[in-house]
């Protein structure tokens, strides 16, 4: 008897979208750093990691605002961390 592979669907790998972001503002005063460092470290990150630009505007050269979801937020926490570790390192 042989046994079937049955393949997972895809359904079953997606994730719930997010329902809810937090500021770059937020962030560093969360984190404790100024909001270019921040912003510094968006650059960085893409959606996947929780960061996405959010526009508040009808106008097409309106500017977009970073934001985080939960996740990207601990994510950043991280990269925070990794830049602190290195200054150490160099200090």
């Amino acid at each position: 008897m042989e046994l079937e592979v049955i393949e997972p669907s895809l359904k079953s790998g997606l994730m719930a979208a997010p329902s809810m972001v937090f500021t770059a503002r937020y962030a560093a005063r969360r984190l404790g750093v100024d909001i270019d460092v921040i912003e510094e470290l968006a650059e960085q990150m893409s959606p996947e990691d929780g960061c996405v630009s959010v526009v508040d505007s009808l106008d097409e050269n309106a500017e977009s605002v970073t934001a985080f979801t939960r996740r990207g937020l601990d994510y950043l926490e991280e990269l925070l961390d990794d830049r602190r570790s290195e200054f150490m390192k160099d200090a």
